[in-house]
Order: C-alpha cells, then sequence, then structure tokens
C-alpha cells in the first residue's frame, strides 16, 4: 500500500463508492474510509437502475471491464455476505425487421473477437429463448453469461459489506467543496462545514460530479438525464433472459415475484437536478409500453403498477470517466456511467482502490475510458 495507514473519502454513496469502499477496507484494512452520501445511499441512479448485468452490445472501451465484472456476479452474494437478487438468464436481442436483422448480423463477429460470447440465433431459438415473442421476430444476437439482479437490493448489499469490513458510511452529509494544497486535493469540505482531511478523494457523485470537480477547475462534461422506468403488475413466470431489441429502445426483464421491468432509456423531466427531483412523462410511458408490448406481446395484458426514474449522468461519447486527473494530486474520479454502469460496479471499484492504495491499477481494463480524454 505504500507508506502507511491512508485516509479516502469518497464522495457518493451510490454504487461506484461503495463498491470501492469495500475493496479499500479489504485491500487495506488499517486505511480510513468515509464515504459521504447527502441522501440515503441508493436514492439517486443506483437504486434507481434497471439493474441489467450485461456484456452484450457494450462499446468496445467497456468490454474488458465488463467481462472481469461478470466473471464475478455468480459469486458476488456470497463475496459480500448479502443478497443482490442477481440472476444470470442470459440476454437476447432481439430484431423485428430487415434493418434490425442486417444490424443483428453485423454485430456478432466485432464481439466474439473480444471475447465475448454472443451468438446469432433465428427466429425458432429466439421463441425457444423467450416464448412469447412478436410472430415478427426474425431472430437475434443471445449472450449466455448477461442477466440482471435487483437494484436496490445490491445498493444495499454494497454497503452492508463495506460496513462490515469497517468502512463509515455517513448519509445525510454531502460534500460541499474540495480543499486543495497547491496541485493537491488535501481534504473535503462537508456540507456541514467541517473540513475532513484525506490522502485520496474519490468523486462518485453521479450526475453532480461536474460541480463538485470544476470548483477546482476540472471541467468535465457531464450532463444530467433522468431514465424512466416502469414495472408492471404480477404474471406467472415466462420470461428468462433480458429482452432488448435492435432499433427500438427496449429493455425488458421478469423479475422474481412475476412482475415485468420495462426500460430502455425513455426520458424523464429533470425540473430540479441539483435536488434530485424527477417527472415520468406520459409521452414516454405510452412510448415504452408500444415499444415492449410490439416485441414482447403477452404485455398487453398486463398494466402499470408503478413508473419511476433516476437522473443518471452522460458524457458525449456515452462512456465512464475514470482514474486520476493529469495535474491534479490526490484526487480520482468515477462519473459518467450513462445508464449502464451498473454491471461493471465489481471491477470499478476494484480498481479505484488499487489506484487509490499505489496498487497495480488494472489498467488494461479501463484504457480509453480515462479522464484525459474529456478535459
Amino acid at each position: 500500500m505504500g507508506s502507511g495507514p491512508r485516509a479516502i473519502v469518497i464522495v457518493g454513496g451510490g454504487l461506484m463508492g461503495l463498491s470501492t469502499a469495500f475493496h479499500l477496507r479489504r485491500a487495506a484494512p488499517q486505511a480510513r474510509v468515509t464515504v459521504l452520501e447527502r441522501g440515503r445511499v441508493g436514492d439517486a441512479a443506483s437504486g434507481a437502475s434497471a439493474a441489467g448485468v450485461r456484456v452484450m452490445g457494450r462499446h468496445r472501451a467497456e468490454r474488458a471491464l465488463a467481462l472481469e465484472s461478470l466473471r464475478r456476479w455468480p459469486e458476488l452474494d456470497r463475496e459480500l455476505e448479502a443478497t443482490t437478487g442477481y440472476r444470470r438468464g442470459g440476454g437476447l436481442r432481439v430484431a423485428l425487421d430487415d434493418a434490425g436483422w442486417a444490424e443483428a448480423r453485423a454485430t456478432v463477429g466485432e464481439q466474439r473477437a473480444d471475447g465475448v460470447p454472443v451468438e446469432l440465433v433465428d427466429a425458432a431459438t429466439a421463441h425457444r429463448l423467450a416464448p412469447g415473442l412478436s410472430p415478427d421476430c426474425r431472430g437475434g444476437v443471445h449472450c449466455p453469461i448477461d442477466g440482471h439482479a435487483e437494484a436496490l437490493a445490491t445498493v444495499n448489499a454494497w454497503a452492508t459489506a463495506a460496513r462490515r469490513l469497517g468502512a463509515r458510511i455517513e448519509e445525510g452529509l454531502g460534500a460541499d467543496a474540495l480543499v486543495g494544497d497547491g496541485s493537491r486535493v488535501v481534504a473535503v469540505l462537508q456540507s456541514d462545514g467541517a473540513r475532513l482531511p484525506c490522502d485520496v478523494a474519490l468523486v462518485a457523485g453521479g450526475a453532480w460530479s461536474a460541480g463538485l470537480l470544476a470548483m477546482i477547475g476540472v471541467k468535465l462534461p457531464l450532463g444530467g438525464r433522468g431514465l424512466q422506468m416502469l414495472l408492471t403488475d404480477s404474471a406467472p413466470p415466462s420470461l428468462t433472459p433480458v429482452v432488448g431489441c435492435f432499433g427500438r429502445p427496449l429493455s425488458l426483464k421478469q423479475l422474481a415475484d412475476g412482475a415485468y421491468l420495462i426500460g430502455g432509456g425513455w426520458p424523464a423531466r429533470v425540473p430540479d437536478e441539483a435536488v434530485n427531483r424527477w417527472e415520468v412523462l406520459d409521452d414516454s410511458v405510452r412510448g415504452s409500453l408500444e415499444v415492449a408490448r410490439a416485441v414482447y406481446p403477452p404485455l398487453v395484458a398486463r398494466s402499470v403498477a408503478r413508473s419511476w426514474a433516476g437522473i443518471e449522468a452522460f458524457t458525449p461519447d456515452d462512456l465512464p470517466v475514470l482514474g486520476p486527473v493529469n495535474g491534479v494530486d490526490g484526487l480520482l474520479v468515477a462519473c459518467g456511467f450513462s445508464g449502464h454502469g451498473f454491471a461493471v460496479a465489481p471491477t470499478v471499484g476494484d480498481v479505484l482502490s488499487r489506484l487509490a492504495l499505489g496498487l497495480d491499477p488494472l489498467a488494461h481494463l479501463w484504457r480509453g475510458l480515462g479522464v484525459a480524454r474529456l478535459v
């Protein structure tokens, strides 16, 4: 670990911050690890996630990170000694028209070349994997190692595990500023006015990270967007894989209680991003249901039981920002996961803890996701 015990302050009690806290305390039990969460853990994007655990369809820059994370997910409940609700039922992205089928065929080779175990499946196989699919289904791409978990259960599992190892998680206490001394961050100014000294500060505050970083001259082009989720009433179990569709915004899964969770990036309104306020839009609800029912007609018989949104931080290239900041010592950043960070939390936390402790940073897993590409 270097010269001795370190004080690490993590701004943000979402999945990335909590995973990092867990990995820090596991690797360096003598390190003093504090997580500052202005609300409650899971209040923001992490707890409102669709909770997909996938590698299929990711940008090439994220694939190594996702593959390493998916390797860990099957044993994550045992590792954390807590329940995430994880199920590995596979992922199936289907095509309903000629354009979608052409795109499906075009994506398989590149993904397989990077080690993603996808296969092109015909219509009969797609219907066998997901009975009830539209008769228009031409086929699709299947990834057997994809799956999903439960968002809030997973956040709480990471928090429970981090606390058990000795991390201090302060809820209802945010960060107002990073305190610098020359080119180094030396403390975090808490929202109660107290100054919390640190050797390393990690900014993992989602959509609110940009404002905090801008105060010390680090200008990240992050934008907050509200992403809508719909939950239906329960039905008998029938859908095993997570279903998406080429050319149509959809993420569909059936939960353990029989309810269907429908996402896909449909927008919600964010009237006041500063206080995590959002409003579900009627047009998004209608559009999401229309797509979901076209792909999976059994949903016509289901009604919406609940709708909500989470405010996600997006980057211009829809890829996360991860790692140290050139010219600013003692600072790490993990934000801008652009609606698809949930699955990679295990490996992101490992990477960030290694960076904070001066250990092997596993750079081959996140090469191309560094801060320098955007500042």
